[in-house]
């Protein structure tokens, strides 16, 4: 053999001696291949299937929380802590309204002919005797009459008279009752000279109420009582308005009404006659002084209500500005929780990406929810299809289990059929994990021999240029 090819080989193994030449990582089961290539890890490689995705997914992780700032709601909650209570309702309104009628006709009561006064129930009647035929004939006339020096009309109509029994007078007049009980004497065999009068005047009465000076009943008597003089004897009309008040006559189921105006002006009003059983009533559907009470009412309210708007113009200013202020201090809040967590200043868990993918480095696990290997994989880069062996895809885990202290899962993923990488969505990383992808072993070669062919041509170059 030449001596410079001798040479050339030994410098070739001189090279690899020296561990020149290219070493490519790779992931083995920890079985050691002498002190300077072996492990201090129990590694176990196991096949990334559906069923060591899940039973990996168990290990307890609870992923970082976003601050309070950040979560749902929290604007609406800044909102709602801005609102005030509501401002009380006024007073409901105490007095009517009331309104000036319009005219209104009268309906006059009808004008009758004056009538004899008709003997009712309960009347008192007297009888005054003047002399009789004989004393003897009439012993108990006298000493029978009551205490009130009469004969009350019973409920039957009737009056009893010692000796001449009972004679129903209810319903006649003075005259025709007269006639009557002198009938009932001579039937009995007297002949008296006696006047009847009547004392007092109880089954024909009047009542009088409304806007008078003293509401009362009236009797009716052998006098015709008319209607203006009832309203007088009943302390008479305490109405301040005539346009507004009227007298009111009930009779018989029928109401008549005449304007107090025309009650005091109109001499027919002066011929309206009454009768037993009527009803007067003087009133008005406006009142002054109500109306009054309720305009200043309303005005107070109406000065109270403009104050309230006033105020609540003011309380809504106010929210708006508690408001603003609550979600300014939210977004002060978001921004610090930014920079302090661009800093470095907030604790934060991580993984990471190494071997043949386009960006190696630190992996930040997000908030508040798993990231799965498929977003580690193919984020920010993924893969570097030129070298990287889909066969050789790991995820490097320490085991949390203390029984296996020093002990390391590597999950597999073979993908070099692609239907497989959908297994990598169903694994979750958890802090620290390492995905690792291996290179092509033609990737190796290139490299090893992209570093050991310059070191042979200068040894060769050197080897020529020896003398």
């Amino acid at each position: 053999m030449p001596l410079r090819t001798i040479t050339l080989s030994a410098a070739l193994l001189a090279l690899t001696g020296c561990g020149v030449i290219y070493t490519a990582p790779s992931v083995s089961d920890g079985v050691p291949f002498g002190t300077a290539y072996g492990t201090d890890y129990d590694v176990k490689v196991v096949a990334l299937t559906y069923e060591s995705a899940a039973a990996a997914n168990l290990q307890t992780y609870v992923p970082a929380r976003l601050p309070l700032a950040f979560q749902p709601g929290a604007s609406a909650a800044a909102s709602a802590s801005a609102q005030m209570p509501p401002m009380a309702a006024l007073p409901p309104a105490t007095a009517r309204r009331t309104e000036r009628p319009g005219v209104v006709p009268d309906e006059f009561p009808p004008l009758t002919e004056l009538e004899a006064y008709r003997i009712g129930v309960a009347d008192v009647l007297l009888l005054s005797v003047s002399g009789y035929a004989t004393l003897e004939d009439l012993p108990g006339l006298i000493s029978s009459q009551s205490k009130r020096q009469g004969y009350i009309v019973q409920d039957d109509g009737a009056i009893a008279i010692p000796d001449a029994g009972r004679i129903r007078v209810a319903g006649m007049t003075l005259q025709d009752a007269e006639a009557e009980i002198f009938q009932a004497l001579v039937a009995a065999g007297i002949d008296p000279s006696f006047s009847l009068e009547i004392a007092e005047f109880n089954s024909q009465r009047v009542s009088v109420g409304g806007m008078v000076g003293a509401p009362q009943l009236l009797p009716i008597s052998l006098k015709p009582l008319y209607l203006h003089e009832a309203v007088e004897l009943a302390g008479g009309i305490t109405g301040d308005d005539p346009s507004v008040t009227w007298v009111h006559l009930f009779r018989g189921g029928k109401t008549y009404r005449i304007g107090l105006e025309r009650f005091l002006s109109d001499p027919a009003a002066r011929q309206v006659t009454l009768r037993g059983g009527d009803s007067i009533f003087v009133g008005s559907d406006y009142r002054e002084a109500e109306a009054q009470r309720y305009f200043d009412e309303q005005l107070t309210l109406r000065e109270a209500q403009a104050q309230g708007t006033q105020f609540q113009i003011q309380l809504e200013q106010l929210v708006a500005q508690r408001e603003a202020t609550a979600q300014q201090a939210l977004t002060d809040q978001r921004a610090l929780f930014k920079d302090r967590l661009e800093l470095g200043a907030v604790e934060r868990h991580y993984a990471y990406r190494a071997g043949e993918v386009r960006n190696p480095g630190r992996v930040p696990l997000p908030f508040e929810r798993s990231m799965n290997l498929a977003d580690v994989l193919f984020e920010d880069g993924g893969i570097n299809i030129q070298f990287g062996d889909y066969a050789e895809i790991y995820v490097l885990r320490a085991e949390s289990d203390p029984q296996r202290n020093g002990g390391l899962t590597a999950f597999h993923l073979d993908a070099e059929n692609a239907v497989n990488l959908a297994v990598a969505t169903r694994l979750e990383i958890r802090p620290n994990d390492v995905v690792f992808v291996a290179e092509q072993p033609v990737t190796s070669w290139n490299r090893a021999l992209s570093q050991i062919l310059p070191q042979i041509f200068l040894s060769f170059q050197r080897e020529l240029t020896r003398p």
